[in-house]
């Protein structure tokens, strides 16, 4: 597969999951049955910014360990 077929299949796949799970694989176990209000609105605020600050540093590893396999690959090619 391409790097430009993978770049297209695999957010495709991801979405597809997304739509197809239903809400309570969606949920956390914080929103199940909770009472509405301020601190409800601000656990699930919490969360996501948890989620949030979760992908970026996940994204920037694998930004990272990509372009050093890149430079690698490149390195050993040079040799």
């Amino acid at each position: 597969m391409t790097t430009r077929t993978r770049h297209g299949v695999i957010p495709a796949i991801a979405a597809a999951l997304w739509a197809a799970a239903g809400a309570t694989a969606l949920a956390c176990p914080v929103c199940f049955r909770i009472e509405e209000g301020p601190v409800a609105d601000g656990v699930r605020t919490a969360v996501l910014v948890l989620i949030g600050v979760t992908v970026g540093v996940l994204t920037g590893f694998a930004v990272f360990i990509a372009r050093f396999v890149r430079r690698a690959a490149a390195e050993a090619e040079s040799r």
